[in-house]
């Protein structure tokens, strides 16, 4: 666990990487209809055997494990001694909430199990994060799956789906210190397109096709979200591409005109039966593996309020812990302003409670 704490506490910059991980790159190949081939990045420590392994599952990112910030906790948690297999999970690399993910993640642990330099008589553990929380429950509360896993740490997931897409476009009302990452609001109406209003053309396409110009310009730039004027001026840009049909859609759903949000209101009521699947609560419920649930307090992108659900849900028996920190935002470590000798020790407790939480994990 010293190494982890090495690496990932606040006293280590945001883009240092522990030297001597060796990655390496695999295809698990389709096995039935439906199936997909999913590219696999196996991360291990190149001077010894690994000690155990790791499922890690990244949520809604074009880039998935290939996300700078992903590739080095990756190598992190290979530093300190764990096989990390990291799946691109393909619907969320084209930021789409599908119930394939649930065979992709089957898919990755079973390709796990048979992997040979996964470590003899070590049952892997899981970690999720963001979105990948979904598919991680659905491993850890089945009958067919649970048993093959050791421990579950969930990370920034989500535990209401409806209340994470409101969060994406307008944060908490009444809570401006509650600050949201702007810049998410097309993937929420990515996943919602179909349900949208009726009367706009059927192809809906070219507006896909903005939102995703709109995501590629605008994530991975934390200084957008405090230039919403630059943000903006992006944005008119990509609309002056399209036809006028889709123009004012556009804008609204990226937040720079009124009325996206009546958009999605409109379109959640319609998407009420399709999306039900993505409602986590019987499979928190049904946790069959130890489990802890760790968040960062200032997540942009799933409020933090969702760790007391998964609290309030997971079986007792199964759970191990709930950590909110300062230390660690959705997308990276985070700065935080102790207040007080009290904060501080609250925070490196949280923060020891989570980099216990990962060396289980990994450990099998």
């Amino acid at each position: 666990m010293l190494r982890l704490a090495r690496w990932l506490g606040p006293w280590t910059a945001a883009d240092a990487v522990p030297p001597g991980v060796v990655r390496d790159e695999l295809v698990i190949d389709p096995s039935r209809d439906g199936d997909r081939p999913m590219r696999v990045w196996a991360y291990r420590p190149a001077d010894r055997a690994p000690h155990g392994s790791l499922l890690l599952l990244h949520g809604l990112h074009y880039l998935g494990p290939s996300d700078p910030r992903m590739d080095r906790f990756s190598r992190i948690l290979a530093d300190d001694g764990a096989l990390v297999w990291a799946p691109f999970v393909p619907d969320f690399e084209r930021l789409v909430l599908a119930p394939s993910v649930f065979r992709d993640a089957e898919r990755a642990l079973d390709a796990l199990l048979a992997h040979p330099g996964r470590p003899e008589g070590k049952t892997p553990g899981a970690m999720s994060i963001s979105f990948g929380s979904l598919p991680a429950l659905h491993l850890a509360s089945n009958l067919e799956h649970s048993f093959k896993l050791s421990s579950l740490v969930l990370f920034g997931g989500y535990a209401d789906i409806a209340d994470t897409m409101r969060f994406c476009l307008q944060g908490t009302p009444g809570r401006p210190d509650v600050s949201h990452d702007p810049y998410n609001r097309p993937v929420v109406y990515m996943n919602l397109v179909e349900h949208l209003d009726d009367s706009l053309p059927r192809d809906r396409a070219p507006l896909v096709s903005a939102w995703r110009t709109f995501i590629d310009r605008t994530w991975g730039r934390p200084a957008l979200k405090s230039d919403l004027a630059a943000g903006e001026a992006i944005a008119r840009e990509i609309a002056a591409t399209l036809e006028p049909v889709w123009r004012s859609v556009f804008m609204k759903t990226t937040g720079f005109e009124p009325g996206g949000v009546a958009l999605f209101e409109e379109a959640i009521a319609r998407a009420k039966d399709a999306l039900a699947w993505l409602d986590p609560t019987e499979k928190m419920r049904s946790v069959r593996v130890p489990t802890s649930v760790l968040h960062g307090a200032d997540d942009d992108v799933i409020p933090h309020t969702h760790a007391r659900i998964f609290e309030r849900e997971i079986p007792r028996h199964h759970l191990r812990g709930v950590r909110v920190t300062g230390l660690y935002g959705h997308t990276g470590a985070a700065a935080p302003l102790w207040s007080s000798a009290g904060q501080l020790v609250d925070e490196v407790s949280a923060m020891l409670g989570a980099l216990a939480a990962l060396d289980r994990a990994s450990r099998g």
